[in-house]
């Protein structure tokens, strides 16, 4: 596991944290599972497009360069603006192809899924893909044995495990330090978790989906200044459609809604305010330097 970054034995080297963006249709969400069949997704009109190239105007704005976790499904659909993401500077990775979580699906149809997306992603960039987010941060101790296959099929980092209590997700038992998972003669694997702050004695999620569009924004703040402390990176996440204050309302149970819906309106002010005050890198860039400084203690 890694060791804590300290100020003493890191030098005093700036705090970079991860900016993600899940590259997803409102309609493919978890919280509208059984709600939305797969077979009616070509139906839907699509959204995500338009809110994607506002998330590259935002992060141009402010020179920032983050990672893009992109569902095959709709790299396949969209090429050109995957080309336009990669172009621009930024790091392409897997959001598996079918939005489907690890923990429904059997090894064998792991392996074929993230394996369909890669190959989709990498025809369209023409450069490797290293990394991966399982949807619905579906990576949990049952699921642990995704991270051999992810090492097998080439990826070399993860960032799939949210380390607290939820009803859909949660590997409390993690820690809330990235570490290696797996390796091989080819090489070794990595999860990056989401992050937890603290407040006092409180161990707080935050970060991104609800907990930022939910959270005053000077908790969030708060929270990524705690890890600060602590030398620390953090991961913002995020979705297009948490920009897009148009999209369809869904018909779902109440607590469904209020959980995709929350606070999507303020959604651009708080991101903006936190690229003029955070500084952000791709997820591979933090992980380098993780990886850096865990190799320089003794």
């Amino acid at each position: 596991m890694q060791r804590p970054l300290t100020m003493e034995n890191h030098e005093k080297k700036p705090i970079r944290n991860a900016f993600s963006v899940d590259v997803e249709e409102y309609f493919q969400v978890e919280a509208f599972s059984g709600l939305i069949d797969k077979k009616d997704w070509e139906s839907i009109p699509p959204r995500a497009e338009q809110q994607t190239r506002r998330i590259l105007e935002l992060l141009e704005s402010f020179q920032v360069r983050g990672t893009f976790f992109v569902l095959g499904w709709l790299a396949e659909r969209n090429p050109n603006l995957i080309r336009e993401i990669h172009d621009a500077g930024h790091e392409i990775a897997s959001h598996g192809f079918g939005h489907t979580m690890v923990t429904n699906m059997t090894p064998t149809e792991f392996r074929n899924d993230i394996r369909k997306s890669k190959t989709i992603l990498e025809g369209i960039t023409k450069n490797e893909i290293h990394g991966y987010r399982a949807p619905t941060f579906s990576i949990a101790e049952k699921t642990s044995w995704a991270y051999e296959i992810l090492l097998e099929e080439g990826f070399r980092y993860s960032s799939s495990v949210f380390p607290i209590l939820h009803d859909r997700y949660g590997w409390p038992e993690f820690g809330h330090d990235p570490r290696k998972m797996a390796s091989n003669g080819n090489g070794e694997l990595w999860e990056i978790p989401m992050s937890v702050g603290t407040i006092g004695p409180f161990r707080i999620p935050f970060g991104g989906g609800g907990y930022l569009r939910l959270y005053p924004l000077f908790l969030t703040r708060a929270l990524f200044g705690s890890l600060e402390k602590e030398w620390k990176s953090a991961m913002l996440y995020m979705h297009p459609w948490e920009l897009d204050t148009a999209h369809p309302h869904v018909q779902a149970p109440l607590f469904r809604r209020l959980r995709h819906y929350v606070g999507i309106r303020k959604m651009e002010k708080k991101l903006v305010t936190l690229l003029q005050s955070v500084k952000f890198d791709t997820v591979s860039k933090v992980l380098e330097t993780i990886k850096t400084a865990e190799k320089a203690l003794p």
